[in-house]
């Protein structure tokens, strides 16, 4: 009888879809249901009382993978999600743009699976669901949360037991009775403390953190070196046995500028300020090799985990190796781009988030490690793969991105653990945006209306002053963003026609065409392709426009000029006299009659002579 209860219960909520739709991926229904998304949801799994959700990036999947599909996942935490950008910023996306380039047989799709606040925990459980995508690599960036995370042993989301006792509990929330009684629980916690739910980064980034002061070697410490080790050799072996090559890279920080956040004295260890004031010391002689060394330790003395401990890099190596994964260089990568050899803010805007060129080198070091790879057998020519400053420039990233960017770590930093409590007097009530695209990232940072929205009206402001470039350089990163949205397509291909640029505008129309065929948007190309003198290409495109229209006047007008262009006059004189039925008095039919009727008369005089 309890087991007949259980099961009704668990069927009356799945009819109910209690909790909603938590898988990772999701299918979208428009577009005749060829592509698929990452569930935005599906960190429901793992946060029940905040009320805005972590969520991963736009990043689309096909549903039936090409048979040349070369798909890859991208795994972690806040890094991997592109945190401050999230849109754009990414440095997977700097590595698809490469991959696409070294790889033009192949349909290349990198897909990032990476949200804020999740810890190794959260890449176990999302495994099983990646391994039915049919991946042929997955990147891993994780460990900067393991203390922090969802389930960590110093986070507020936490559960009692062995990792391998924890992951079961994970499995368990694919019950829906066991997601009733996790979310109950925590509802009467919540309302027994009088604590509400968390709507900003900063909020839950002092929301998670339970234990404030994690000494190096003490229980709390070594539990965390433990889970993640046992968690990550669980990962790396999953992925193993199904024959999936993962590359997993070193963790890297700020060491240089990002001052101890708690600094604590036990056991032998010095305080954690006092070994960073002496590597400034060490820093100004300069001995940068004893300063990167102090620099290092006052990290690992660091009683605040935001920044994980070099014992992990050793962890990553190890598992590498013993796994059989391909171990990725970052932390190195970011070493030999910096003064000394220390990481600082000329890469990274507070503690672990790098800045642009921070992610450009994350991108290098993961291409690099599949280069090393022999690229998993695929067939790649390297010659093809542009100068890094040009990937640096597709990011797209304009003005007001980077100013959404500040503003996103500005209000970082007026809360906990960089200030002790929040100035009510200071950032945001005190700043006055400098010009349009700063007010843009102002309100989307700090007035809930988000980044598509701002960017979105911040193109179209720009559209409607006739300012074509700064309007074309937002509408390129919502496109970017927003792959499949025709509507940013259609827009970039006017203004580029405008600025007389055909070759971005056929690209961004024969982009659209390949997301959802349309008969104007076949016009245009065909019209495109026969002011360049493409005649052949011009007359398949107007053929595809006149499919959707069959009496469309343009359309007839330049499909006959097109096919007499190619030599074909007797579809010509068909397709103008198809116009002359449909509108006779259509702007240069007349004239364009009375040429093919000379043409027809020369043709035969030049017979009878």
């Amino acid at each position: 009888m309890p087991v007949l209860a259980f099961a009704v219960l668990e069927g009356a909520l799945r009819v109910a879809n209690y909790g909603g739709d938590l898988h990772l991926f999701r299918r979208l229904d428009f577009l005749g249901g060829r592509y698929a998304e990452v569930n935005k949801r599906f960190a429901a799994r793992y946060f029940v009382d905040v009320r805005l959700l972590p969520t991963p990036p736009n990043d689309l999947l096909l549903v039936r993978k090409p048979a040349n599909g070369f798909r890859v996942f991208v795994l972690g935490e806040s890094t991997t999600n592109g945190f401050p950008y999230g849109y754009n910023g990414t440095f997977s996306r700097v590595l698809e743009d490469a991959l696409r380039d070294v790889l033009p047989r192949d349909s290349v799709e990198v897909v990032n699976l990476g949200i804020a606040a999740v810890n190794s925990y959260v890449l176990y459980d999302q495994v099983g669901e990646i391994l039915a995508q049919h991946p042929d690599a997955v990147m891993m960036y994780v460990g900067q949360n393991e203390y922090y995370g969802t389930l960590g042993v110093g986070s507020t989301v936490h559960a009692v037991g062995s990792p391998a006792l924890i992951r079961t509990y994970l499995r368990l929330q694919r019950l829906r009775v066991f997601l009733l009684a996790r979310d109950l629980a925590v509802r009467l916690a919540r309302a027994l403390s009088g604590a509400t739910g968390r709507d900003t980064a900063a909020d839950l980034m002092e929301y998670m953190v339970r234990d404030r002061a994690i000494p190096l070697d003490g229980p709390l410490y070594r539990q965390g070196v433990a889970q993640f080790q046992d968690n990550l050799g669980a990962i790396l072996r999953r992925f193993r046995d199904a024959g999936v090559p993962v590359f997993v890279g070193s963790l890297t920080s700020n060491l240089r500028d990002q001052p101890p956040f708690q600094s604590i004295r036990t056991g032998p260890y010095p305080a954690a300020d006092s070994v960073y004031r002496d590597a400034q010391r060490a820093l100004g002689r300069p001995d940068t090799v004893e300063a990167r060394r102090l620099f290092v330790f006052a990290k690992d003395l660091d009683g605040l985990r935001f920044r994980a401990p070099s014992e992990f890099n050793r962890v990553i190596r190890a598992a590498a190796q013993a796994y059989r994964a391909y171990y990725v260089p970052v932390d190195e990568a970011f070493s030999a781009a910096s003064t000394g050899g220390i990481p600082g803010k000329e890469l990274f805007w507070e503690h672990v988030h790098p800045m642009q060129s921070g992610y450009l080198l994350m991108a290098k070091a993961y291409f690099g490690a599949l280069r090393g790879a022999a690229f998993l057998g695929r067939a790649a020519d390297t010659t093809r793969l542009r100068q890094w400053q040009a990937y640096f420039d597709r990011m797209e990233l304009t003005e007001f991105d980077r100013q959404y960017a500040w503003h996103t770590i500005e209000a970082l930093r007026g809360r906990w653990p960089f200030a002790a409590r929040v100035d009510p007097a200071g950032y945001p009530a005190n700043y006055r945006p400098a010009d349009l695209a700063d007010s843009a990232a102002f309100l989307a940072a700090n007035s809930g209306l988000g980044w598509p929205q701002a960017k979105t009206a911040l193109a179209d402001q720009y559209r409607r002053r006739g300012q074509i470039g700064p309007a074309l350089a937002e509408y390129r990163g919502l496109i970017r963003e927003q792959p499949i949205n025709v509507r940013f397509l259609g827009i970039a291909a006017e203004l580029y026609m405008r600025e007389a640029d055909t070759a971005r505008a056929r690209d961004a129309l024969e982009q659209s065409l390949g997301v959802q065929p349309s008969g104007l948007t076949s016009y245009l190309l065909g019209s495109l392709e026969l002011g360049a003198k493409r005649y052949d290409r011009a007359v398949t495109r107007l053929e595809q426009a006149l499919q959707s229209s069959p009496d469309n006047p343009p359309v007839l007008f330049d499909l006959s000029r097109a096919c007499a262009m190619v030599g074909d006059r007797r579809r010509a004189r068909y397709y103008a006299d198809r116009l002359l039925e449909v509108e006779p008095a259509y702007p240069g039919l007349s004239e364009w009659r009375a040429k093919l009727d000379e043409e027809v008369k020369g043709r035969t005089s030049s017979r009878s002579r």
